[in-house]
């Protein structure tokens, strides 16, 4: 018979846990965690990266085909329809071709859209800020009648992150500044253009009408660096895009 005086037995698993085990525990918590968002985080900027490469990649895409677009349409009217191959320099229904050309800007003339208006473009590498690349590539087109009175056309269609500003002797205009460890010198010194005669040999810089006249097709480069760098590595991943095309240059008088 038990003594009602005596304490009754303790339960020793009703205690809980110690302090020293609870802090253990929480520590343990906390590492998973820290592990855990580390991953998740590291996850999404592996996305944006990911998303930043598609989306310039597509950009740049989209301006280069524009650009051969307007390339397939240099030469308006064509030679067929044309009487007499009238003078095109002050005559606004006439195109002239490539009106000058260098390495890093190119102007041209065509009927874009068709309808017989004749449209001056103007394609150029805009440096970027400190004096070097990433460059921005700008288009900018107007009616060639206000092209001759005077009217500088407004860039309405540019792409960033361009690395490439060759000068057309194997040397960079302007200096690559990224951040991070990674060299990106080789992309620098591919010409964004290029221009190639009716045999495929390649056409100096030319500035007036007339010494421009022997190019037969065009070639655009764009090495783009994506505005989101690599999160493990802290490079960039490049992209290279070439395309080129042939002119519908119908020589006309100058």
């Amino acid at each position: 018979m038990r003594n009602s005086g005596s304490p009754a037995p303790t339960n020793k698993g009703s205690l809980g846990f110690s302090l020293i085990e609870m802090l253990i525990a929480v520590a343990i918590v906390s590492a998973v965690m820290a592990v855990v968002m580390r991953g998740i985080i590291q996850m999404q900027q592996r996305s944006n990266t990911e998303s930043t490469a598609v989306d310039v990649s597509q950009q740049t895409r989209d301006f280069i085909d524009q650009m051969v677009r307007d390339i397939h349409n240099v030469g308006y009217p064509p030679p067929q329809v044309l009487n007499g191959a009238p003078v095109c320099t002050a005559n606004a229904a006439v195109s002239c071709g490539v009106v000058s050309y260098t390495p890093t800007q190119i102007i041209y003339e065509g009927d874009l859209d068709g309808s017989g208006t004749v449209y001056r473009v103007y394609v150029q590498l805009q440096v970027g800020p400190g004096g070097a690349c990433p460059c921005t590539l700008q288009r900018g087109a107007v009616r060639k009648s206000d092209a001759l009175a005077g009217t500088v056309p407004t860039y309405f269609t540019e792409v960033n992150g361009v690395l490439n500003s060759g000068n057309g002797l194997g040397g960079a205009t302007y200096a690559i500044s990224l951040p991070g460890p990674g060299s990106y010198t080789s992309y620098g010194t591919a010409d964004v253009f290029d221009a190639y005669d009716v045999a495929g040999g390649l056409v100096g810089t030319c500035a007036t009408i007339s010494a421009c006249s022997s190019i037969h097709s065009v070639q655009i480069t764009a090495n783009i660096a994506p505005s989101y760098g690599d999160a493990a590595n802290k490079t960039y991943r490049v992209c290279s895009i070439t395309s080129k095309a042939r002119m519908n240059n119908n020589n006309p008088v100058i």
